[in-house]
């Protein structure tokens, strides 16, 4: 495993989720379709999450863990 486990998760499911988010984002608006979950008050509101929160999820990527490896990936190329 490289120093930066998360990267290559993100790295191996690129074209999938690609794929999927531009779906999301382009073909649904067109359709009029908005994507919605219930509130604590059991209503239906449209989502306050974002297309690449979702993916993330759902790819079981931790956006905590990449951005860690991006600060020490910046911390490598400094010390170069």
């Amino acid at each position: 495993m490289s120093e930066y486990p998360e990267h290559e998760k993100l790295h191996a499911i690129h074209a999938q989720s690609q794929a999927i988010g531009e779906f999301l984002d382009l073909f649904l608006p067109t359709q009029g379709i908005v994507l919605m979950e219930h509130d604590p008050y059991g209503d239906y509101v449209p989502t306050r999450r974002t297309i690449p929160s979702l993916l993330a999820e759902y790819f079981r990527i931790d956006q905590k863990k990449i951005d860690a490896e991006k600060d020490a990936m910046l911390e490598a190329l400094r010390n170069v």
